[in-house]
């Protein structure tokens, strides 16, 4: 028979959206190794150990909070987009012109299949 016991600590944290204490949950399966997140009292967010969302509070605040981190998520992989874009091009460049045409001819299908 599989039991799971949930445990909770205070984290020493206060959640920036509700203002509610954050706790440490750590739910104990039998048989599967303990999982730990961080859980808001107050409006229900969760959160990994590393400070990544799990789950979003049935908050408004807590949907406001959700947005400006996803718009945030978006600039940064655009801007990391357009870095790996430029940098194939210079690195195509710089084949084709210190390896020649040959180079090239090897190269591109490896680019392919990539």
């Amino acid at each position: 028979m599989i039991k799971t016991r949930t445990s909770w600590k205070d984290s020493g944290y206060d959640c920036d959206h509700c203002g509610g204490k954050i706790l440490l949950r750590t739910d104990h399966e039998t048989g599967q190794p303990k999982q730990e997140l961080y859980q808001c009292e107050l409006c229900g967010c969760q959160w990994a150990l590393n400070g990544d969302v799990l789950r979003i509070g049935n908050s408004s605040s807590c949907e406001t909070a959700q947005e400006e981190r996803v718009a945030e998520t978006a600039d940064e992989e655009r801007l990391s987009r357009r870095f790996v874009i430029v940098l194939s091009i210079v690195a195509v460049l710089l084949i084709g012109r210190f390896g020649g045409i040959a180079a090239l001819r090897l190269i591109i299908p490896l680019a392919l299949v990539v």
